[in-house]
């Protein structure tokens, strides 16, 4: 049976949007949660911003390609998601490397492989 894969929790800082991913997670039996701040995807190598994207559903991937249907739920938060998800072609100077971040997320998502065994809770504090 498929799952919502993710959910958005909006709200202005400090009123416990990551508290509240954390016991999403706990209530549903998750692994641990995986926890990152947007900033820290971005790299200032060519690349490698894509590739921690990558490295966040790796371990679920695995997981599910080893174990099937049986394998456990992983949940992936992503605090200040705004800082990583702006609209493509927005951000002027950088927008080939936000597009492909964006692009990549969306790829890891919804794309080709389906993954069934991820929750991500993204996390937005600004509304543009």
């Amino acid at each position: 049976m498929k799952h919502v894969k993710g959910m958005l929790l909006f709200g202005p800082p400090g009123t416990g949007k990551t508290l509240i991913a954390r016991q999403i997670g706990k209530m549903l039996n998750a692994r641990e949660p995986k926890i990152v701040n947007g900033p820290q995807i971005l790299d200032k190598y060519v690349g490698e911003s894509e590739a921690n994207i990558r490295k966040l559903f790796a371990e679920a991937e695995e997981e599910q390609a080893r174990c099937g249907n049986m394998s456990g739920l992983h949940i992936i938060i992503l605090d200040e998601i705004d800082a990583i998800c702006k609209a493509r072609g927005s951000v002027a100077g950088s927008t080939a490397v936000h597009d492909t971040v964006v692009n990549q997320l969306l790829s890891k998502i919804d794309g080709v492989e389906e993954i069934n065994n991820i929750l991500i809770i993204a996390c937005y504090s600004t509304l543009s």
